[in-house]
This record gives structure tokens, sequence and C-alpha cells, in this order.
């Protein structure tokens, strides 16, 4: 598919990343992994990613212009996007450095594949976008950014529909759904279900915020990575009717959700982790955070299965197997 191509993944040390290099590893003529290990993890790349030569990892900031040309150098054919300042709550305590990466960041990446003549583009946008209660959600439903990271992943969207249509840059957005899986590690701007595990390998009791009713479409991470490999590998001719709510035209971006097409609630999420680890301290709850204006979230996949040949492949009983048994192989404290 990919032999004679160079591709960047930026944010190719976090979870969504490091699966996707190991994924296309062998498909690729060489892969330029670009992070600056803030949040992603040199422990994610396996010994045979950071051996063989295939592989060129620029450790940096993609908001620096010097990184930036680094990373090109390479002679890049195709972008993996996935850079970002991750997420929610993380963005209501450091707006500043939400803005910076989500939006700066984006640009600079954006700049430098129309400069380098890049053949396509892919970025990674959030569920988060979409306007709370309007369930199940499509790709060209309402949106309402109720914090800093929903705003910066729709101004990255906009960005990426301005450089398709101006520059003519080959483009293509995805909303992933609650990624969890390998890579995925706990600590407290991180997602429910590592820290979920982390708790419940302890034998402490998972700590859920809100009343547990809570519903989302947890996706197992390599869902996530086939959804973008799909994305980049297709060029369908169908596009959406609206973009963020306004109509677009023929030269707009494709954009596509990808995720888990059953919800379960969080409650019955934290009762599949206490069972597979056996763990007999059950739950306790605490207050919903002020910004958490999602009780419900649930996701339409059909334009990404029509367009794309897109299919779920993980139902969440087999992907939290899975997760456990990477999960209680590291060193997590």
């Amino acid at each position: 598919m990919n032999k004679d191509k160079t591709v960047l993944v930026t944010g190719g040390a976090g979870a969504i990343g490091s699966n996707l290099v190991n994924t296309i590893i062998d498909d690729c003529k060489k892969i330029v992994i670009l992070d600056d290990f803030s949040s992603g993890r040199s422990d994610n790349l396996n010994t045979y990613i950071i051996n063989t030569k295939k592989v060129r990892i620029v450790d940096g900031d993609i908001c620096t212009q010097s990184v930036i040309d680094e990373a090109f150098s390479y002679g890049i054919n195709q972008v993996y996007h996935l850079a970002a300042n991750f997420a929610n709550q993380n963005s209501v305590d450091n707006t500043e450095k939400d803005l910076r990466t989500n939006g700066i960041g984006v640009v600079k990446v954006l700049q430098a594949s129309v400069e380098n003549k890049i053949e396509k583009f892919l970025g990674t946008s959030s569920s988060c976008v979409y306007k709370p209660g309007d369930n199940p959600f499509m790709e060209d439903g309402p949106v309402e950014l109720t914090t800093p990271y929903a705003i910066t992943k729709m101004l990255s969207e906009y960005y990426i529909s301005f450089y398709s249509k101006f520059h003519k840059l080959s483009s293509v957005i995805i909303r992933p759904f609650n990624s969890y899986g390998p890579g995925d590690v706990p600590g407290r701007f991180r997602s429910v279900v590592p820290n979920f595990f982390l708790k419940a390998i302890k034998g402490l009791p998972l700590t859920i915020t809100g009343d547990g009713s809570e519903t989302r479409p947890f996706t197992y991470v390599q869902d996530i990575v086939n959804g973008l490999v799909c994305a980049m590998n297709n060029s369908p001719d169908k596009k959406l009717k609206t973009f963020g709510g306004h109509p677009i035209d023929k030269n707009d971006t494709l954009v596509y959700n990808i995720g888990n097409d059953n919800s379960i609630t969080i409650l019955e999420l934290a009762e599949k982790i206490n069972e597979i680890c056996q763990n007999k301290a059950g739950v306790e709850f605490t207050p919903r955070r002020d910004w958490d204006k999602f009780p419900n979230r649930a996701v339409q996949n059909d334009k990404a299965k029509n367009d794309l040949d897109f299919e779920i492949k993980y139902d969440v009983d087999k992907g939290l197997r899975l997760t456990y048994e990477w999960f209680k192989n590291q060193n997590f404290k």
C-alpha cells in the first residue's frame, strides 16, 4: 500500500500513534516519528521500532520551526497528525498550552506539508466537538464547544479545511471516540480506562465522576488505528453536505467518525474491569465535573463504513481483556 512512501506520524509515541507505527511499519519505506515525549512514552515504541533503520525519531515540539524542518527533511509523502494537548480537563487547567499545541502546532505542520508538497494529510480532531445530547453523533451534526480542548480541536479542523481549499492540500479529518488500549497510561489528565485498571490491579475502589449512568462508545485503539489507515488509503468521491454545521463545497475536507457502535455506561465499564482484575473493592462516586456536558455519547460510523470500508473488529470485552494483558506487564505506580 505505502511501500514507497515516507510517512510522518506526529505524536507517534502516544497510544494511538505508537500502535499506528506498529501497524504500518512493514508497508512503508520509512516512518518519521515526531514527539516531544511530554505525554507519549518511549516505552510505547518497541525495540524493533527504535532500532530499525526504517524509523527516524525527532524529539521536539511541533511549534518549533527547526523541529518541523528536521522532521520534513526526510522527504515526507504522507502525514498523520496526532500530536495534541490532551484533553478536556488538561485544557481547562492549561488553556494557553492547549491553544499553542492544538492551534499553532497544526498550522506549523500544515504549512510544512504544503511547502514540501506532501500527497495527503490526515488530522485527528475529537468527538468532543459535538453538541451534547444529540445522539448518535453524525459528522454533519451540530457543534457545541464546551471546553478549550473542543474549541482548539474545531479550530484545527477549520485550519485543515482552509489549507485543503486554499492550498489544494489533500486532507481528511478523523473524529475518534473514547480510545483505549495498549499505550494508554494512567494519570491525572488521562483516560478513564487506564486509571480504572491501575486502581483495580491495586485492589482499590474505582472512582466514578457522576452517578455511573453516563454512556461512552469505548473504542479499542487498534480499531481507531485501522480507521486512520483506511482514511489515508481511500479517496472516496462522496462529500459531506455540511462542515461544522455550515454548507461546504466539493473542495472541502472529508470528516469521519471512528468509534465503537455500542456504548456502555461508566458503571458497566468499572464492573467489567473489576471482574477482569478480580478486584473486590467496588466503586466510589464523586460529583461530575463542571465542564462535562455529555451524560451520554454514541457514534454513527455509517459514513466511514460506506466510504472507507471501515469496520469495528474489537468489542469492549475483547478490547478490555487485551488491554489488561498489556497493562499488567507495565510498571505503573
